[in-house]
């Protein structure tokens, strides 16, 4: 993630650096940092901004699948799934991380979720409508 990302991220969210600096855990000096470039942004915290800036818009979630069915895992991959396990299949680029059967299995492994059409149609939602 870039400044400039997180900074536009920052700004869907609708909160100061001050703000969001205490829902992300960081200073407001780091937000800071992140924004002019100066620091590169932790991966933690760069899922932990689109964790909020998708859930602040969970309403427009309901009409997409699920990653299960967006990706159509079989059934026995399911079973080892943490976002099937928690039927939260709309975040599951946020609590499978590694986790998640098909990314084992996937050369880019760090980066596959955000490969996910889940996360992807979200990403396109919020670049194109800035809502």
């Amino acid at each position: 993630m870039d400044a400039a990302e997180f900074s536009r991220l920052r700004a869907l969210t609708g909160r100061s650096q001050k703000d969001l600096a205490a829902m992300l855990g960081v200073s407001r000096k780091a937000v800071e940092s992140y924004e002019q470039g100066w620091r590169q942004v932790p991966p933690v915290t760069e899922r932990m901004l689109y964790y909020i800036a998708f859930k602040l818009r969970i309403s427009r979630l309901k009409d997409q699948p699920p990653c299960w069915k967006a990706r159509n895992c079989p059934e026995e991959t399911k079973s080892d799934c943490p976002a099937w396990k928690s039927m939260d299949g709309h975040f599951c680029w946020f609590i499978t991380g590694r986790l998640c059967a098909a990314a084992r299995h996937s050369a880019e492994s760090d980066h596959y979720c955000f490969g996910c059409p889940v996360f992807t149609d979200e990403m396109e939602a919020i670049s194109t409508t800035g809502d």
